[in-house]
């Protein structure tokens, strides 16, 4: 299978009225580019980075907006990512969700990666993406840029504004939007992408925090991360999206497909080349699963059958027979 870097389709929530608020007409855009509509017409699931990408450039040459990425990012609610968000807002401390996002951002976006340095009386969150199928991914840069300061200001209140902001790439015809936003000096053609802050800012404890829902929700990702294999990273894709269709109830073939932004013939194809099934990969993904959720004793044989997409516990209680030679009660004392 051939990997390309995913993201949840939840950062296209909006993406669409903001084309169309530019006077663009969406479908001609994703037409130009060869994308389906349907992919950027849902939350759920994932899409290929550089289908996001594309498409923030796309807009940006349209209009003439060189800041579409920047306010598309700025609009954008953090919360829409999900688990991995209350994660970060419910951190013990500003650094401590620093470093939950660094962990965990792989799980949501699998171009981007963050790092948390301090240095002196500073401290710098940096972000870079991995090469995608162009040059320079500027807008999709600057909407990650903007996001992250959307998530700052819920974690520590709207007029929050760091220390400097700093872009790898060269400047911009203007700025003005980027001095607006940031309400900060913003530099370009700089070493890295990075908010700097004062690093006794990120020692301050995060004041609604909820250390209870820190604890479940860390766990919860831990869980995830951990329990995906380390093998090609697009059947590390494969199941984590396999593991969100399970929470929307039983996942065919064809609503995977979807939401890796290809056909069903075509991802059949793809597993038949590498010698599985997605019968199989969904009964194995659900193994991990199920066995992940028994190693937490806070877990219900019923929230697990449930959590697995099974109706009855019964069923689950029959399938992890088959997959263990034990029943999910039996394998959860013998770990005691």
């Amino acid at each position: 299978m051939q990997s390309r870097p995913m993201i949840s389709a939840s950062v296209t929530i909006g993406l669409l009225e903001a084309i169309e608020a530019a006077d663009i007409d969406p479908r001609k855009v994703l037409e130009s580019l060869d994308l389906d509509p349907a992919v950027f017409s849902r939350a759920e699931g994932f899409i290929p980075c550089s289908s996001f990408a594309r498409m923030l450039e796309r807009v940006a040459e349209l209009t003439g907006d060189c800041a579409f990425g920047l306010r598309f990012g700025a609009r954008s609610n953090p919360k829409n990512i999900g688990a991995l968000t209350y994660a970060v807002l419910n951190s013990p401390t500003v650094a401590a969700a620093f470093e939950t996002g660094a962990r965990y951002l792989h799980l949501h976006n699998e171009a981007a990666q963050v790092t948390f340095s301090e240095e002196n009386n500073l401290s710098y969150l940096c972000y870079s993406v991995k090469p995608l199928d162009f040059d320079e991914p500027r807008q999709f840069i600057e909407y990650g840029m903007a996001a992250a300061l959307n998530t700052l200001r819920v974690m520590v209140g709207s007029q929050w504004s760091p220390r400097e902001v700093h872009f790898a790439h060269e400047p911009p015809t203007t700025s003005s939007e980027h001095l607006q936003l940031f309400r900060a000096p913003v530099m370009f053609s700089c070493a890295n992408s990075a908010i700097v802050m004062d690093r006794e800012f990120c020692q301050q404890p995060i004041p609604a925090a909820d250390p209870n829902l820190f604890k479940v929700l860390n766990r919860y990702l831990e869980n995830v991360l951990s329990d995906t294999p380390k093998e090609d990273q697009s059947f590390e894709s494969l199941r984590r999206k396999i593991a969100e269709a399970i929470k929307d109830g039983y996942p065919n073939l064809g609503k995977v497909a979807r939401s890796m932004a290809c056909s069903t013939r075509t991802l059949q194809r793809q597993l038949n080349t590498c010698g599985t099934d997605f019968r199989s990969l969904l009964d194995d993904t659900r193994k991990r699963l199920a066995l992940a959720y028994l190693r937490d004793s806070n877990n219900t044989l019923t929230q697990i059958a449930f959590l697995l997409g099974y109706s009855e516990v019964s069923t689950f209680n029959r399938s992890f027979k088959r997959w263990t030679g034990k029943t999910p009660l039996d394998y959860r004392r013998s770990r005691i």
